[in-house]
């Protein structure tokens, strides 16, 4: 008996818990596209994932997609491939706006006198995403640098 009225005084605690963890995975959802298609140069979805009024501060001004897509033209002339790992993603929402840490490590190959490399970097974006008429996207990306390395890789052959 105690344990029916354990779950009846907890019932709403789990609902709330439940309710949050959708409403930030609507984040998470986000933050884990923009990784896939910076990663396998789909640029024609970024739409999806970015207002029109998107920008890329930090380091960069970028303002909307087509601003966005200059970085990506250099990215694609100077690097073969980008992997990002995603690390921890922490943030909330306050009515249709989530602000939120995420913390990445980039990795950029690219040859360099023959020799293949890899440039990791270390980043912390601000993110700023909103919900407009029930969907999520980008309004603004803060890019934080913490730290850099460029490695040679070994040979595949």
């Amino acid at each position: 008996m105690r344990n029916i009225y354990f779950l009846i005084l907890c019932s709403p605690i789990f609902f709330i818990g439940v309710h949050a963890m959708e409403i930030n995975n609507e984040a998470k959802k986000v933050i884990y596209q923009y990784a896939e298609i910076v990663d396998s140069r789909s640029f024609d979805q970024l739409d999806s994932i970015m207002w029109p009024d998107f920008s890329m501060t930090g380091g960069y001004d970028l303002k909307g997609i087509e601003g966005f897509m200059g970085a990506m033209d250099y990215l694609v002339a100077t690097y073969s491939s980008t992997m990002h790992l995603i690390g921890n993603i922490d943030g909330s929402w306050d009515g249709n706006v989530y602000k939120g840490k995420t913390y990445c490590i980039a990795s950029h190959i690219f040859e360099d006198d023959g020799q293949m490399k890899k440039l990791d970097m270390g980043i912390i974006y601000e993110d700023t995403l909103e919900r407009r008429d029930g969907i999520v996207k980008f309004v603004n990306r803060n890019f934080n640098l913490q730290w850099q390395k460029t490695d040679l890789l070994n040979s595949f052959e």
